[in-house]
């Protein structure tokens, strides 16, 4: 530890560069066994200086230490029956609730989005740093193109450094759900994330957080594909179709027209229950590819790989 915090004061120029990398490492190697939020919350608040360092060091301590517990169901919870007396006190087993939910995540290392966002906000709190939790909505599946969600699915967070306001998604950042299973799979963009990545992905209930990414209606979000990590690092743009649901006739096949392919030879295909992927037909036009993909014989999931990355997911309806 001693050996990090000495590195910290001889080259502080490496942290004021936006460099994070003595930041990771050594959150990474010495903050593995911490007891608790408030002790990891001390140490972080004793080895940097900056709010942004600090709000990096919980980022990083979530990705690497916790394991996301997928669950399929769209809710962040199932609805439970209170009984309370006056507002303050369903307040207060609100808060009670979320405290003990809070300290199971941290003390079994495992969480739905809520534990790694509530882990996230204690943190912040502990260490005078102004945040929020933002509640919204994402889509899991392809199957979820166009379905307009009756309930919050997901949480992340929002914090204020130097005066501005960054949002901080700790789930996205450790892993994702494919073909119903969890792949840890660290993605730092969700580390103050590019407003133009985030409006794409979530959709936040709060008016003030949609006008923060200014946001598109609830109804155009849920009618887009679906945007994987590695479609805005690949820095692609999707000229057709536009929609997140391909409606099928009877004659030719389904045309998917990308800009900013560098080898059109990594795209491939796959419906859902697809045990392979496909390579489609190729077509170089003038300011975009072309790729020609054989239609599937009933409504599916369509996912569109490159380089052995899953980039996007549409809803194929067959006529």
């Amino acid at each position: 530890m001693k050996k990090y915090t000495l590195l910290l004061l001889l080259f502080p120029s490496l942290i004021f560069a936006q460099d994070f990398t003595i930041v990771d490492n050594v959150t990474r190697s010495a903050y593995k066994n911490v007891k608790s939020v408030m002790s990891l919350a001390e140490r972080i608040d004793y080895d940097f200086k900056t709010d942004e360092e600090k709000v990096r060091a919980i980022f990083i301590w979530l990705t690497y230490n916790m394991t996301y517990k997928y669950n399929p169901s769209t809710l962040l919870e199932s609805p439970e029956f209170l009984v309370y007396y006056t507002e303050d006190h369903l307040n207060q087993i609100i808060k009670y609730k979320k405290e003990r939910k809070m300290l199971k995540s941290f003390e079994e290392r495992l969480a739905i989005c809520e534990g790694f966002a509530l882990i996230f906000k204690r943190a912040c709190d502990l260490m005078g740093i102004k945040n929020e939790l933002v509640y919204g909505f994402t889509k899991p599946s392809g199957y979820k193109v166009g379905a307009i969600p009756k309930a919050k699915n997901h949480v992340w967070n929002a914090v204020k450094v130097n005066g501005k306001w960054m949002m901080i998604d700790a789930t996205y950042g450790t892993g994702q759900v494919f073909n119903n299973v969890w792949m840890r799979d660290f993605n730092e963009d969700f580390f103050n994330a590019k407003r133009e990545m985030l409006r794409r992905t979530h959709f936040p209930s709060d008016y003030k957080w949609r006008r923060f990414l200014n946001q598109k209606n609830l109804a155009d979000f849920c009618y887009d594909p679906i945007i994987k990590n590695a479609f805005f690092k690949h820095d692609i743009a999707v000229v057709e179709p536009k929609g997140g649901i391909i409606k099928l006739d009877k004659k030719g096949p389904i045309k998917l027209k990308i800009k900013g392919i560098k080898n059109t030879n990594s795209l491939l295909y796959a419906f859902g229950g697809d045990r392979f992927a496909k390579s489609p037909a190729t077509y170089e036009r003038t300011n975009f590819s072309e790729f020609h993909l054989q239609k599937p014989k009933e409504n599916s999931r369509l996912l569109i790989f490159l380089d052995n990355e899953l980039v996007m997911e549409y809803l194929v309806k067959v006529d």
